[in-house]
């Protein structure tokens, strides 16, 4: 859940560390959260690593008959996460879960296979448009934010000499 919740980037930890139950991912996949499934953590997985494992709070979605872009695009949509909001169940709403049974009954309309490819590859070049945009956004807000902290400081008794002087 970490890596996920970290840009969807896998770790490197080792084995015996882990104090909880995974799953190995031995083919190409999608990992369905059945935890908190409003959250929408759908992760795919084109080319799982040697050893790759993932949390057992994952269900691990593979086919050879959709394209598993798509099929991602469906489960993250509003229709099935309400669907699967409304079969989970937990003791409060932030450990509301769904059975992996569920995750699978869920029914997902789809065109031919060629179809879902040509609109899973759309949707995969539109997500990585939109990563690459809000990299390019991070990177010039942080050297804006560096160059009003050095304006700042180089003022004569700028922002961080009013500081030090409020500190002492």
């Amino acid at each position: 859940m970490p890596a996920f919740d970290n840009n969807e980037t896998a770790e490197t930890v080792i084995g015996n560390s882990m104090n909880s139950l995974r799953k190995i991912v031995d083919r190409p996949c999608l990992l369905v959260n059945k935890l908190n499934v409003r959250k929408k953590r759908i992760w795919h997985v084109p080319r799982p690593e040697a050893n790759a494992v993932c949390s057992s709070e994952f269900v691990p979605f593979s086919s050879h008959s959709s394209d598993l872009s798509f099929i991602k695009i469906s489960l993250l949509s509003e229709r099935i996460t309400a669907y699967l909001e409304s079969c989970s169940s937990g003791s409060s709403n932030s450990q509301k879960r769904v059975t992996p049974e569920i995750i699978m009954s869920s029914e997902i309309i789809a065109p031919s296979l060629a179809e879902q490819r040509r609109i899973g590859a759309f949707f995969d070049r539109l997500d990585s448009l939109i990563t690459l945009h809000q990299r390019k956004y991070c990177g010039v807000a942080s050297w804006m934010l560096g160059v009003a902290l050095v304006r700042l400081g180089s003022e004569s008794d700028g922002a961080f000499g009013e500081m030090k002087h409020v500190l002492r």
